[in-house]
């Protein structure tokens, strides 16, 4: 009888023991993965401070800035993970003069986020949005992500009030013997566009794995159909055209180059 009580006890403690160890060892269930939005200029890598051809018109920029939000991972099933809080300013810039110059943002270029904390699975397809919708939009005092009043992106002539530039291009544009200053930006809660984007293959996050997920962000897309001779700056005085350009980073401007 004491034989089988000490085996009984021992049994107990053996599975008391690996008790304690699933609770200090949790299972892993969350992983992580970039996404990468490669700017380019048609066939050509994009960079500010450098001429591109286009037809006869030859365009320099000095800016290439707009807000990623709203990310979204679609996977196998079709069920979708919204990232919290992602908001994120995809840019290569020179330096931006701030609140009429008392501020100056730096020159910056960036072109890669990290998602983290992201649920193991495969995904097929990528989400997002250009722009700040109108919760934020119409509040700066809200905050949220990457949102912020202090790199250049905001606009206090638009509607009579102060909302976020969804997206901006500046530089020049030449062809022939004219040469025009350019400024083609979006903004306004009608232009908040969404993207949806179909992976050649499934993304596998894994929580040993770094996944990457590589875009395609083609400037001269984002111009496609606007004379920048004719109109050279595209705000909200230009509605119409405004909305085209917002239409054409719905449509045109991204496109997925790789996944693993």
């Amino acid at each position: 009888m004491k034989k089988f009580i000490a085996i009984i006890s021992l049994f107990s403690l053996l599975l008391a023991s690996c008790e304690k160890n699933n609770e200090v060892t949790p299972l892993k269930t969350l992983g992580k993965a970039t996404v990468t939005f490669d700017a380019v200029f048609g066939t050509q890598d994009f960079s500010i401070n450098k001429d591109f051809m286009s037809g006869s018109k030859t365009y320099n920029f000095t800016k290439f800035r707009y807000w990623v939000t709203n990310l979204i991972l679609v996977d196998t099933k079709g069920e979708e993970y919204n990232v919290p809080n992602s908001y994120f300013l995809i840019e290569e810039t020179a330096a931006v003069p701030v609140q009429d110059g008392a501020f100056t943002y730096p020159a910056t270029k960036r072109e890669t986020i990290q998602l983290n904390d992201i649920p193991i699975g495969d995904y097929q397809a990528i989400k997002f949005s250009i722009g700040i919708e109108s919760k934020y939009n119409d509040n700066l005092s809200l905050q949220i992500g990457e949102l912020s009043q202090l790199n250049g992106m905001t606009n206090v002539s638009w509607m009579w009030m102060t909302s976020y530039i969804f997206s901006s291009i500046g530089g020049k544009v030449t062809d022939g013997n004219a040469t025009k200053n350019i400024l083609v930006e979006t903004g306004l809660n009608t232009n908040y566009k969404s993207v949806l984007l179909n992976l050649p293959t499934p993304l596998l996050v894994g929580s040993n794995k770094n996944a990457a997920i590589i875009l395609t962000t083609d400037v001269s897309k984002a111009i496609d159909g606007i004379d920048l001779i004719a109109n050279p700056v595209v705000g909200a005085s230009k509605a119409n055209l405004m909305a085209q350009v917002a239409t054409n980073y719905t449509s045109k401007v991204f496109a997925v180059k790789s996944n693993q």
